[in-house]
């Protein structure tokens, strides 16, 4: 318990230091609101009173006038000033969850594939979503003043109930002391229900998202497969439905038992007030001051009680987003060996005994590989779908890391070397490679001015891919949106068009290793070819690798490695696989018609 409130504390504090970074001016406008919230209630209490103590009395109308006009004026203004604040406050709260927003994705892009790509951080993602959602430091701290303006609120209304029946302060706190505990189950439930159903929320919101993804829309009407996502749809509501019926009852019953102590105690208050007005203890203005201090005594004391739990609630979602930012990924590892320690003229690849299985996996995908990738050397790698291919790539770019067995760059462990400047060494087009809904200049420099020399270079780049005539007839040139998702002035690309561009950017990276997986699967043979016979040209004096299932693609190259279920089967020049008349020769004699 002593460890969980020092968490609790530690997590309040940082609210504070988190607040008192982003904007000082919220702490004297909730200062300000606590004033003016705490006095709100008291003009209508006391003044309503008198108002009505001066009706029965029959004093001079001319001070029932000046009391109701006093009430209206004073009312008026705390109002106006409250409004204000809350308009000033609800500002500061959108800035400051855009800065939540921005701190999750940095921290999402500063996360490496290998954890990013684990669906038990996806689900984190959506957990900690609830942060930039409402469940954040800012909502913490006007929780807090709020609460303290609610029980300076509640010291006044006290003073008065307590003059007038002592009973019914007693009944308030104990009716009190009850809503509060059927509160406390009903977060602990719901606080429960966002664990449970986080995979789910997860599944339902994928399927959702594809009814309304344009890049999905093509597939999922040419194989009608409309109504199959439509049944998943209806499948994971299903499954998310069961879990709110159990919620809602839940739920129900509380709030239930909540709203009868309530009625239990109005009616109590009633009684009692109403009691001491008919014996005389009390005048009629009294009896009115009584029942308006009891409405706002039980909004009050509800609120208050209600806030601290609350307050307990998104100390949760603090824990969780601390955690989440602390995460360690390989972007986050210490290392002395920079790029400026590697000689990038120079540079040579070697695989040692590489064994690797996926995450939560017990099949080995790639088995004892041994091969060494020479300095300048184009060499490709081919296979049937599913050898092994794609992630030997995953693992030369350290996307993943070897199960077994280790990767060695110029007899250095890649491990050792700074991830960022790793990753600076190569220029990879995957077999799923990613466009941005950007211009073709965002996306292929990730920056919309650059020097002329510069806009030169990538228009060579263009010309050389086959895609500078098309860029010639578009509006805006490199300017130009690809697809129509942000801007209505996008073009949508062709297959061949999009992987043409992708592979402009890997060239323009000018990275020493360039590594092509199916670079050319949407292109047709004489395409590929042209392709090919530019790659010859424009990879001169890189290390390139290829990865392809179109064996004859991989003539040009300088050595050969063959895979066949995780393995290296066959290896060497393109002769020699030939001569071998192995896994190789197979695959080329099967192919070859389609080259003639």
């Amino acid at each position: 318990m002593k460890n969980k409130n020092h968490i609790r504390l530690d997590n309040f504090f940082l609210s504070f230091q988190e607040i008192w970074k982003f904007d000082k001016r919220l702490f004297f406008v909730l200062l300000a609101d606590v004033i003016i919230n705490a006095t709100l209630p008291f003009p209508n209490i006391i003044l309503s009173g008198l108002i009505i103590d001066s009706i029965v009395t029959g004093n001079d109308f001319l001070l029932v006038f000046f009391y109701i006009a006093l009430m209206f004026a004073i009312s008026f203004l705390l109002n106006a000033v409250s409004t204000y604040l809350k308009k000033f406050r609800e500002y500061l709260f959108i800035k400051f969850t855009n800065k939540l927003n921005n701190d999750i994705s940095n921290k999402c892009m500063n996360m490496d594939f290998e954890q990013f790509n684990d669906s038990s951080f996806q689900d984190r993602i959506l957990l900690i979503n609830q942060i930039s959602q409402g469940n954040n430091f800012f909502t913490n701290i006007t929780t807090v003043f709020g609460t303290i303006s609610q029980i300076i609120t509640l010291v006044g209304i006290i003073l008065i109930m307590t003059i007038l029946n002592i009973w019914l302060l007693c009944i308030a706190l104990a009716v009190i002391a009850l809503q509060a505990v059927l509160h406390v189950i009903n977060l602990r439930y719901n606080k429960q229900f966002q664990i449970d159903t986080i995979n789910e929320q997860r599944k339902l919101g994928y399927v959702s998202q594809l009814a309304k993804d344009i890049s999905a829309k093509k597939d999922t009407d040419m194989f009608n497969m409309s109504g199959f996502i439509l049944k998943k749809i209806k499948s994971f509501q299903q499954n998310m439905l069961v879990f709110n019926i159990r919620r809602i009852k839940t739920n129900t019953f509380i709030e239930m038992a909540t709203y009868l102590l309530s009625i239990g105690f109005q009616m109590s208050a009633y009684i009692l007030i109403g009691m001491n007005a008919f014996t005389g203890k009390i005048s009629i203005g009294d009896f009115t001051m009584g029942i308006a201090s009891l409405i706002n005594f039980m909004s009050s004391s509800s609120f208050v009680a209600m806030n601290v739990l609350n307050l307990n609630n998104s100390l949760f979602y603090i824990k969780k987003y601390k955690s989440f930012l602390n995460l360690k990924s390989k972007f986050d590892e210490k290392s002395n060996i920079t790029i400026n320690d590697i000689d990038l003229d120079n540079i040579e690849i070697e695989f040692r005994n590489v064994s690797f299985r996926y995450p939560n996996s017990n099949s080995f995908v790639l088995k004892n590989i041994n091969l060494k990738i020479n300095n300048k050397e184009k060499f490709a790698i081919v296979g049937y779908n599913g050898a092994g291919k794609t992630s030997f790539t995953l693992l030369l770019t350290r996307m993943y890391d070897p199960t077994e067995g280790s990767i060695h760059l110029n007899g250095i462990d890649i491990r050792e070397i700074n991830y960022r400047d790793y990753l600076k060494i190569f220029s990879t087009v995957y077999q799923d490679f990613f466009l941005f809904s950007f211009s073709f200049l965002e996306n292929i420099a990730k920056t919309e001015t650059m020097t002329q020399e510069e806009l030169d270079i990538i228009m060579e780049l263009f010309n050389n891919n086959g895609m500078g005539e098309r860029l010639q007839k578009m509006y805006k040139g490199l300017n130009t949106p690809i697809t129509k998702t942000l801007f209505a002035s996008g073009v949508d690309l062709s297959g061949g068009e999009r992987q043409k561009v992708a592979i402009i950017r890997a060239l323009y990276k000018n990275s020493p290793v360039l590594i092509l997986d199916e670079p050319t699967a949407a292109l047709d043979p004489v395409s590929e070819h042209e392709i090919y016979r530019k790659f010859e040209e424009l990879s001169e004096g890189k290390l390139t690798v290829y990865i392809s299932h179109r064996i004859y693609s991989t003539r040009f190259c300088d050595k050969i490695a063959v895979f066949d279920k995780g393995e290296i089967k066959e290896y060497g020049t393109f002769e020699q696989l030939m001569n071998m008349k192995g896994l190789y020769y197979d695959f080329y004699q099967k192919q070859a018609e389609y080259f003639k």
